[in-house]
């Protein structure tokens, strides 16, 4: 029995003598360690302060009303019901040409403006007028002359302005906006008091009517009062969105436009074959009632296509 418990204690001995050998390297491994890092532990602090942190400034979004002066002052959003002036002089400012005065004045030449068609191009804009002296109405664009008169210059709601070709200087003419009337581009109602109508178009059955030269001429000579008895928009066909002619909206009782058959709500597509597709046609229309002897108008009136004829005698 005392061998076999001289062989355990020597065992129990071997192993606490290599349990006390591992712990004696461990603590010599931690000791190299804390040591190690002792020496470099210099070597790692700074040896300088770390920079400042630049604060970060809050935007001010507080603004000053003095900023918002030239749009108040300009009236650009015409919340006073007024159209503000153009930034810069009207007209073309080429170098070699005469320019006395870019301040528009009212002209006196022999130009009467019936209506204006404003486009969102400028250059695009239409602008109807009567030549009195030389009995002409026509459609003009910006840059075109007028009869060599004057050239267009800017077109505006209900203004015209042009370059006056015999001195030079810019003028204007304003849309005559009588009381209860209305020309083909305003979109205003019409007045319907009733006036006296007039027997100057006879109606000969099956949509035909005679008129007299002399009648017809004493409408058209004040073409610009004759254009503003009606109302008239373009009508735009449903499938190509396109403008197929002008619809008669509206017309003052006692008017020529009366008397014309035609009824409110109609649409008018041509004219002896032409079609009327914008301002210019139109004023076309009733340049050929002064020379022709018959006009004939295709007419939709509730989907159906008819045609007037007009007759006009000597």
């Amino acid at each position: 029995m005392s061998k076999s418990n001289e062989s355990q204690r020597k065992r129990n001995a071997q192993r606490v003598a290599k349990w006390a050998l591992y712990a004696l390297l461990v603590f010599i491994a931690f000791s190299v360690a804390d040591l190690g890092i002792i020496y470099f532990r210099e070597h790692f602090l700074p040896n300088q302060a770390p920079p400042k942190k630049t604060s970060q400034s809050v935007p001010n979004y507080r603004v000053d009303r003095n900023q918002y002066n030239a749009i108040i002052n300009r009236n650009l959003f015409s919340s006073r019901g007024e159209i503000p002036d153009p930034l810069r002089p009207l007209g073309d400012q080429s170098a070699g040409e005469d320019r006395q005065s870019d301040t528009p004045v009212l002209s006196n030449l022999p130009i009467t403006l019936i209506g204006t068609l404003v486009h969102s191009n400028p250059n695009k804009s239409v602008a109807a007028v009567e030549v009195k002296s030389k009995n002409i109405s026509a459609s003009y664009m910006v840059g075109a002359e007028i009869e060599g008169l004057a050239r267009v210059e800017a077109i505006q709601r209900g203004l015209l302005y042009f370059r006056n070709l015999n001195n030079g200087v810019l003028e204007y003419v304003e849309l005559n906006s009588g009381n209860n009337k209305v020309s083909f581009d305003q979109n205003k109602p019409v007045a319907t008091t009733a006036t006296a109508r007039s027997k100057d178009i006879q109606s000969l059955g099956n949509n035909t009517f005679k008129i007299n030269r002399s009648d017809l001429d004493k409408h058209l000579n004040d073409l610009s009062s004759l254009l503003m008895q009606a109302r008239a928009v373009p009508n735009r066909d449903p499938n190509t969105g396109e403008i197929n002619g002008y619809r008669l909206v509206d017309y003052q009782e006692g008017s020529i436009f009366s008397e014309l058959g035609i009824p409110r709500g109609a649409v008018i597509e041509g004219a002896n074959g032409e079609n009327v597709r914008s301002v210019q046609d139109a004023m076309g229309m009733f340049n050929k009632m002064k020379t022709s002897n018959t006009v004939k108008l295709d007419v939709i009136v509730n989907g159906v296509k008819q045609t007037y004829t007009y007759e006009i005698a000597k």
